[in-house]
């Protein structure tokens, strides 16, 4: 497996875990991210950590995939607490 796995994605989500408070991020990947998918969920599959570092794609540079459309906006479904 190559060390570097490339790819322009979107958060799609941001949430902490109720069990033991951890962070789970979802990204989505365009519909051409097959290779990149893949070599994840290898990774995934062998328990491997990875190291990120995430970068503003300020000109709207893709590479070699689409640019994503940006869906609406999700509304939380959390309300607080009653009195």
């Amino acid at each position: 497996m190559s060390d570097v796995i490339e790819f322009t994605a979107q958060v799609y989500k941001v949430q902490t875990l109720a069990t033991d408070q951890g962070i789970r991020v979802t990204l989505d990947l365009p519909e051409t991210a097959i290779m990149q998918m893949a070599m994840l969920a290898e990774c995934q599959r062998a328990g491997v950590y990875l190291s990120f570092v995430a970068t503003s794609d300020k000109q709207g540079k893709t590479g070699n995939v689409k640019q994503m459309a940006t869906g609406p906006k999700r509304k939380s479904s959390w309300t607080p607490a009653q009195e």
